[in-house]
């Protein structure tokens, strides 16, 4: 398989006044070896990592890919998909196409992450290839028969999202969907920068949602406040670089944005009960061995 392989269609409405309509695109791309591929601005894309590891970055952030994790991207978010020599499967379409595939009263594919069973990536894997197997001349009709096993295949994977779309404002479904899409972003986007400092006008240009209003709908969504799901993905980081970098504390503290190493030890210790350095002491692998001075640098893994 090469680098990059991605195969478009552009099928056009079968209708006596379609001449004047755009061609809706939808394009299958793998990704492999070093290869990389980019989400057009105007185009929903969703990706899954089969085996290796994959860098994605998007509007929203810096994401990475292990086996069976995916992440589900909206337009505008324009993902750059690099991959460390594994193998990540996607999928660009429009709006347009995502429903037309659909039923009226599917809530399409959604912004988010999450993670996919071996048994499921498999059945994934041979949808996709009866997909990016359809001739470039292929109707519309035949696209979206195609399309629709495939679409309903990776929606069942965004199920847990059912019950936060509950707890959205809204009187009808659409709404609480097209709310909890907006909230999502801002979720991404505190996942995707965990090394920044929470600033909320960031969101709010994100969302178009008031401080208020998103901050309200981000709790009841998630039962967390922004600032808890910011220092809790910030000490994640912290926890990571500890256990696979040799970075010093005072480098790890303005990895994760802090700017002063104490504010960050005092952070650290409140969350997790012992300083950086004892938690790195007891998770560092065993091979490690202590550095001059006594200073305890990880091997990388």
């Amino acid at each position: 398989m090469p680098d990059t392989f991605v195969t478009a269609h552009d099928a056009r409405m079968p209708s006596p006044h379609a001449a004047g309509l755009p061609a809706m695109p939808v394009r299958f791309a793998a990704v492999s070896r070093s290869g990389r591929a980019r989400t057009p601005a105007a185009m929903f894309s969703f990706w899954l990592q089969l085996r290796g590891s994959a860098q994605v970055a998007a509007a929203e952030g810096s994401f990475v890919l292990r086996p069976g994790d995916w992440i589900a991207l909206e337009r505008g978010s324009m993902p750059e998909v690099q991959s460390d020599g594994g193998l990540t499967l996607g999928l660009m379409l429009t709006a347009d196409v995502m429903h037309g595939a659909l039923d009226s009263a599917d809530r399409g594919l959604l912004v988010g992450r999450g993670t996919m069973p071996l048994h499921d990536r498999r059945i994934a894997l041979r949808l996709w290839r009866q997909c990016a197997a359809l001739p470039a001349e292929a109707g519309i009709a035949a696209v979206m028969r195609s399309l629709k096993p495939l679409l309903k295949h990776w929606q069942a994977a965004q199920e847990p999202f059912a019950e936060m779309i509950e707890r959205c404002p809204g009187r009808s479904f659409h709404r609480k969907t097209r709310i909890f899409s907006r909230v999502q972003k801002a979720r991404l986007f505190l996942e995707g920068n965990p090394q920044r400092m929470l600033r909320i006008e960031d969101l709010m240009e994100l969302t178009r949602f008031s401080s208020w209003w998103l901050s309200k709908t981000f709790h009841a969504v998630y039962h967390e406040t922004l600032q808890k799901a910011s220092m809790r993905l910030r000490m994640q980081r912290a926890r990571d670089l500890l256990r696979d970098s040799h970075l010093s504390i005072t480098e790890l503290a303005e990895a994760c944005g802090f700017h002063d190493p104490c504010s960050f030890a005092r952070q650290f210790k409140a969350w997790h009960g012992e300083t950086a350095s004892s938690w790195r002491a007891c998770h560092q692998p065993a091979a490690t061995a202590p550095g001059p001075g006594g200073d305890t640098r990880m091997t990388a893994s």
